[in-house]
């Protein structure tokens, strides 16, 4: 099974039908039921939950968050959204119980308490529209497999860092995979929170690996951004029922 790349969205289907998994997903009493038949198979019903991993706090230093892979799209433009500096929580949200068993189905941070009362697809700084894209390109790319959330001051500083040293990202991968081995109930798992610059980089396995993925901000009942969310289309969320 591959993930669901999609490389446009419209502006009508902002919020995707699956929007309340964003927060549903990271409940501990969410049960539901898919259907991990084949087309023309007999329906064969499984129990889909998710085990959430704490991941760490996400230090933002200049008011902007980037969702991009950290070994190779680090100089990805921010979203265009800002983002009150401070340090949030991020969490993994990782499927238990039918085909993408144990993989990272949504990375969430959260930027308030507060409700997220809608979805709106996150648009980078260099959204842009025209004839062959009405709908702007509104998704990020992972080309290592790995992705993250990271205030650009903390790419800039990496991006610096790793100038000359040919060993500075190799240095990331293994951290990352020595403690993703330690998290239980994830398979292949990369967990990695390090310091970079003034900020840090919060970054985990996507899903099925590479691919072109959905960011998602969650506004609060103000208006307010209270939450991101990295989409890895890890299933075909319509075969799900709770």
């Amino acid at each position: 099974m591959v993930a669901l790349a999609l490389s446009i969205m419209p502006v009508r289907a902002a919020e995707p039908l699956h929007a309340p998994l964003f927060s549903r997903a990271f409940s501990p009493d969410y049960i539901a039921t898919a259907d991990d038949a084949l087309p023309g198979e007999t329906p064969r019903p499984v129990k889909v939950f998710f085990r959430v991993t704490e991941l760490g706090d996400l230090k933002i230093t200049s008011g902007r968050v980037v969702v991009a892979d950290p070994f190779v799209r680090m100089d990805d433009p921010p979203i265009a959204t800002p983002i009150p500096n401070g340090s949030y929580p991020v969490r993994l949200a990782v499927l238990q119980g039918t085909m993408g068993n144990r993989r990272v189905a949504f990375a969430r941070v959260d930027f308030s308490p507060a409700p997220v009362v809608r979805w709106q697809a996150a648009k980078s700084e260099d959204f842009y529209r025209d004839a062959e894209n009405p709908g702007g390109s509104w998704n990020f790319e992972v080309d290592s497999g790995m992705a993250a959330f990271f205030d650009p001051e903390a790419g800039a500083a990496a991006l610096k860092a790793a100038n000359g040293n040919e060993d500075f990202f190799d240095s990331w991968l293994e951290k990352g995979l020595n403690r993703g081995w330690k998290d239980d109930g994830a398979s292949g798992a990369f967990r990695l929170l390090i310091d970079a610059g003034p900020a840090n980089v919060a970054a985990f396995d996507a899903g099925w690996g590479d691919g072109v993925y959905m960011a998602y901000i969650g506004y609060d009942a103000d208006g307010h951004a209270a939450a991101l969310v990295a989409d890895f289309d890890i299933l075909d969320w319509s075969k799900v029922s709770e």
